[in-house]
This record gives C-alpha cells, sequence and structure tokens, in this order.
C-alpha cells in the first residue's frame, strides 16, 4: 500500500488509528497526578466540612501530546517507507544477473552496484537463487548460482576492468547454467555499448530457459573518448568520439600531462550537432610536445578518455646532410628530395646552411637532432669526425645512403654498420647481374620484419657489404642474391643504418616507392630525442613486461597480477584481460597500448527484440528510507 511518496508494509497495522478516540476518552477520565504537600492536621480537619469535588481533567495540551504519540507508533508498526522503490514480480526459478564491468560502466559504477544489490535484494525476497556474472572477467570465474547472501558477496568485490565486454563468452556460460534452472528471470545490466557478436550472444542467453528479461541500461551513450593523438608539423592534434545522432553541440577539453604527472598543454575539442567525431590540436613548441606522457579529457573517468604516449608519440628532429649542389631545375635528382617528402609529416627536417662538411656536421649536432641522414657523404673532416662519433655513442641515429662519393671513400668502421668492398656493383660491370634485383622477404632480427617486401622494387646498383661473421644479424633487408639492400647496428648507445642504395632513383626505384616512406619511418622510430639510449632490433621483437596500466577510471595503476608481457605487432593489439591498456617495457623505453584505435566508434546498444515478457528499469541508487526507526524515537 502507497500513498504518494509514502507505503506501508503492514498497512493492517493502521486499523490501530481508530482507537485514538478510546484513549483520548479514558485520558479525560484519569486523574491528574496527586499534589504533594506537607501533612497539616489542621487544615484537614477544616476541609472535612467541605463537600465532595469533582476531579481535575488533564491539560488539553497533555492530551494531545499523548494521542499523538499514541499515533506515531501506530503509524511506526506499520512500517511506513518513504520514497518506496518498485520490487520485481516475484516469479522465476531463479535470477541471473549479467553485469557489464568494463571501462564503459567505471564512471557510474555505483548506480550499477546498487541497482544490482536491489535485484538480489528482492531475489532474497522470494527465496530464488541468484547466478551472478561479469563480462570482463575471467572465463573461468565462479558465477553459481548463490544465494542471496553470497551474491552479494561477490557483487561487492567486483569492480569495473578497463577493457571491452566478452558478452558470447559470458552469455553462453550463464546459458549453460540455467538449464539446470528452467524459467529463471535474466537480469542484464549493460554498459549501453554495442560490440560485435551481440545478437547470437542475447539469443543464447535468453531464448530456451528465461522466463522474464529485466533490461538495465542507460538512455544514451554519454561516453566521449580519445582515439587519436598525432605530433604532427605544428601542433598535437587530438581526435574525440562520442555517440552517433546527439543533436547538441559539445565540448570537451583535453590536458596533456608530463611523466611526472604535471598538466603542460590544454586543447578544446568541439562536437558538431549531430556528429560523433570532434578534433583539436595544442599548439604549444616542438620541445615541449615531446614531453608529453598522457592524454585526458576533463571530466571523464574511464580508461576510453586516456591515451599513454610512447615514443612513436615524440616528433623527432631530423638532420638532412648532402655534399651534393642543389639543382633547382631539377629537384627530382636532388639526393634530399625523396627523403625530404617521406619524413616531413612525421619528423621536424633540419639542414645546415653550410655545403662545407666541417661547418655543416656542427650547425646539425647544434641543434640536437635525434638522427642524421647522411646522402652519398664520402669522407668526413677528421675535425669534426669525432664529434660525430662521440654523437651516436651517446644515444643518436646515423643513416647514410650510398653513392659515387661513399664508394670511393672507403671504410669508416666507426660510422658504418658494416665495412664496404671498394667501388660498387652495377649491372654490366664487374660482379654485376644479369637482371636488377627485387627485394626478398625482409630478415625476423630487423625493424622491418613485419614489411609486406615491395614486389615493384629492383636495385640495379649497389655498394656490397664485406662477408663478415656477423653480416647476417646485422641485415636488415636483402636483394634476392643474398646481398644486403639496408643494414644496420647498434653502437654503444646509438645506430648506424646504411642504405646500399641511393636516395634518389639513379640506382634503384626503392626512393620512389611507398615502402621507402616506411622503412625511413621505422628507421626514425628506432632513435631517440637529445640523444637518449635505442632499444636495438631484437629488443623491439621480444615481449615487453607490464610497466603502467591504465585503471579503468581513467588513471595510471600499477600492473595487476592478471597483466602478463606484451609482444609488440604491426596493427591493433587486441586489449584483454591478460594485456590491458597502459604502457609495457622500463623506464628506459615503453610502448603504448591503448584501449581505442582510429576505427573505434559508441555505437548505442539496442534492446533485444524477445517474445518474452520485459520490465524495464533505470540505473539508480536505492532512495527509499524506512521511517519506522525515526517515528518510534520521535513517539
Amino acid at each position: 500500500m502507497s500513498w504518494l511518496s509514502l507505503s506501508f508494509g503492514a498497512p493492517m497495522v493502521l486499523w490501530g488509528l481508530l482507537a485514538l478516540p478510546v484513549i483520548w476518552w479514558l485520558l479525560r477520565l484519569t486523574p491528574p497526578k496527586p499534589q504533594m504537600e506537607v501533612f497539616p492536621p489542621l487544615r484537614i480537619l477544616a476541609r472535612v466540612l467541605r463537600r465532595e469535588e469533582t476531579p481535575h481533567q488533564s491539560p488539553w495540551w497533555l492530551t494531545l501530546l499523548r494521542l499523538l504519540m499514541a499515533a506515531l507508533l501506530v503509524i511506526a508498526l506499520a512500517e511506513p517507507v518513504f520514497n518506496p522503490r518498485e520490487k520485481l514480480p516475484a516469479e522465476g526459478s531463479a535470477l541471473a544477473l549479467v553485469i557489464d564491468n568494463d571501462w564503459a560502466s567505471a564512471a557510474d559504477w555505483g548506480r550499477r552496484v546498487a541497482t544490482a544489490e536491489r535485484l538480489i535484494a528482492d531475489a532474497g525476497s522470494n527465496g530464488v537463487p541468484v547466478v551472478i556474472a561479469f563480462t570482463a572477467e575471467k572465463p573461468n570465474a565462479e558465477i553459481g548460482p548463490f544465494d542471496a547472501s553470497a551474491a552479494l558477496d561477490r557483487l561487492r568485490a567486483a569492480k569495473p576492468r578497463p577493457i571491452p565486454t566478452d558478452r558470447p563468452a559470458v552469455y553462453a556460460r550463464v546459458a549453460a547454467t540455467l538449464e539446470r534452472l528452467p524459467g529463471a528471470s535474466v537480469a542484464v545490466l549493460a554498459d549501453g555499448l554495442a560490440a560485435n557478436g551481440d545478437e547470437a550472444a542475447f539469443k543464447t542467453l535468453l531464448e530456451k530457459n528465461a522466463s522474464r528479461l529485466v533490461w538495465a541500461a542507460s538512455d544514451r551513450v554519454s561516453l566521449t573518448g580519445l582515439t587519436g593523438a598525432d605530433n604532427q608539423v605544428d601542433g598535437f592534434t587530438l581526435t574525440a568520439i562520442r555517440a552517433p545522432g546527439d543533436p547538441a553541440p559539445a565540448q570537451v577539453t583535453a590536458g596533456a600531462f608530463d611523466d611526472k604527472g604535471r598538466r603542460i598543454a590544454d586543447a578544446t575539442l568541439t562536437f558538431a550537432p549531430a556528429e560523433a567525431t570532434a578534433t583539436g590540436t595544442m599548439k604549444v613548441p616542438f620541445e615541449l610536445r615531446n614531453d608529453f606522457a598522457s592524454i585526458a579529457l576533463d571530466g571523464e573517468h574511464q580508461a576510453g578518455a586516456v591515451r599513454v604516449l610512447d615514443e612513436s608519440s615524440k616528433r623527432r628532429r631530423v638532420g638532412l646532410l648532402s655534399q651534393a649542389e642543389a639543382d633547382q631545375a631539377q629537384p627530382l635528382l636532388s639526393p634530399l628530395y625523396y627523403i625530404r617528402r617521406a619524413l616531413q609529416p612525421f619528423a621536424d627536417l633540419v639542414e645546415p646552411s653550410s655545403a662545407d662538411l666541417a661547418d655543416a656536421i656542427p650547425q646539425l649536432l647544434d641543434q640536437k637532432p635525434a638522427m642524421i641522414i647522411m646522402a652519398d657523404v664520402g669522407t668526413i673532416p677528421e675535425q669534426v669526425r669525432q664529434r660525430l662519433v662521440d654523437w651516436v655513442n651517446n644515444g643518436g641515429t646515423l643513416v647514410r645512403f650510398a653513392g659515387s662519393r661513399l664508394a670511393a671513400a672507403g671504410n669508416d668502421d666507426d660510422l658504418l654498420p658494416v665495412r664496404l668492398r671498394s667501388g660498387e656493383r652495377a649491372l654490366g660491370g664487374a660482379l654485376s647481374w644479369t637482371t636488377p634485383q627485387p627485394v626478398t622477404e625482409f630478415p625476423k632480427n630487423g625493424p622491418f620484419a613485419d614489411l609486406a617486401p615491395p614486389a615493384e622494387v629492383t636495385v640495379s646498383r649497389q655498394v656490397l657489404a664485406e662477408p663478415t661473421p656477423d653480416i647476417v644479424e646485422r641485415t636488415w633487408a636483402t636483394l634476392a642474391d643474398g646481398t644486403p639492400l639496408v643494414t644496420g647496428m647498434k653502437k654503444d648507445k646509438g645506430t648506424l643504418v646504411l642504405f646500399h642504395v641511393t636516395p634518389e632513383a639513379t640506382w634503384s626505384n626503392l626512393p620512389i616507392s611507398g615502402s621507402f616512406v616506411e622503412m625511413l619511418r621505422r628507421v626514425v622510430q628506432l632513435s631517440r630525442n637529445q640523444g637518449a639510449a635505442v632499444a636495438n632490433a631484437e629488443a623491439a621483437a621480444a615481449s615487453l613486461a607490464p610497466y603502467r596500466m591504465i585503471g579503468a577510471d581513467g588513471t595510471l595503476v600499477p600492473p595487476t597480477p592478471d597483466a602478463r608481457p606484451l609482444v609488440p605487432a604491426a596493427g591493433q593489439l587486441p586489449v584483454t584481460l591478460e594485456n590491458p591498456p597502459g604502457l609495457y617495457g622500463s623506464e628506459t623505453g615503453v610502448f603504448a597500448h591503448n584501449l581505442l584505435n582510429a576505427s573505434s566508434t559508441f555505437t548505442p546498444l539496442a534492446r533485444p527484440q524477445v517474445s518474452l515478457p520485459v520490465t524495464a528499469i533505470p540505473y539508480a541508487f536505492d532512495e527509499s528510507e524506512n521511517l519506522k526507526g525515526p517515528l518510534v524515537t520521535l513517539a
């Protein structure tokens, strides 16, 4: 029974209010409390002669107060509840409670737990067992059935995870359990986001043993996530997404943080009406952008609103050097033309103002580049050679391209990854081929291991490496006859790389192929800004230990016991309980593993179309309040 926002657990007790008139009548017959006086014998004798008087009645206010006390006790015994909640129908052999505890549920996890607690309490009052399963837990997690008390304990021990849901696997396990409990009520507490396999998963869960569907999901998806953070030429460009179809414009603010957690830059991203994508740019200097360690959206307490950054997000400063005279009339023949075109999108390029190597090399080193590319540079002047060697040893990456000058210069063991034979190999000459040589599969120990060999690339001329015992491990790309196309080695903290062809299309068509851009990008990623240490190719392919993880609420936390080493690979790696989003590696170098990527979208989850009775409930805290205790205290 309820009246407005008040209900009573025992409404029949309210009939006791009919006794108030009787209580009022009895109170009026009851004489007041006797008055205490000192015993006066003479005065008593004088009063004996007086006539008998009618006893005084209780004061009206005292009678009213006593009636109010009685009324409060009667109402309290009726168990009044203010703002009562609706209970589930008392039906079904069990309650199957399936809860999304992925990253999208983190922002309002408290309301989801409160909703689940009410459902479990109703199941307990109905005396039915509870099956409780979470869609972002280990596949072998126990799901019941439990009694209501044990189910509450499991609910309160659960927490959101920074990974996507796995509804198909979890729903299949729940459906298998319900085969022993036919006719159960199934309550789905979803995060509001659709995922692959949902239609089949709901069919598996509901088609056989369910008697009722209790559906709890947000009216709309209010999440905002970061899908991109790119260090461009003029700033750090961010991309955010929201659910499609929202007619209202919206603005979100993103903050950039360094590795100490200090906020060092901001940007505003604006969603146009009905648009699901927004972009913004942090226009800050190159040096400050390279200090970014993470990007986060303000007000979004979930893992999708955070992106951690690694060395691939840092924009390298690359120095370009050539001894060839610039030919403005024929720019395609310039040794640096294709290199500039390939590197401009993801590196800051610097060039010396002097063509003299004795002046040009110090000019480049003074700008502290991460990498220097030399296009057919021959003998390096002795007065600057040692400074260049020291720069490599301290972490710089030196990339050299072959040409007639390099072929004639002889060996320089400190600035080349391999020893070279004198002269060059060409079609029709000594050690010549009968046909141009294609590129074969890239060796597994190099930075190009996951690239497909460019079928269109051929080489007609090259510089040859001496066949030393370590030539195989230093070879990053080979031709069909087994001779090296690209060689590289780690030297102290730095890296030496040699392309055995020219950087323009005279010896090979590699510079005009798409593979050239990707190969240079990989080499740039091996470098470190300001001369920091680099990882060699073998380390790049090894598994990386968890270092700092993104929690479900978007904060950086230590690795969880479930986290396992990650093996970096091309493409988007899956985010799982064993490989949650975060940073993998160590203090000397990390790999960023983020939850969302450029292809991510927020598609609202539609309620499944079923023939079962459906009860829709909102996510809400239990705001009902039992008034029995306060009323008894007041009485």
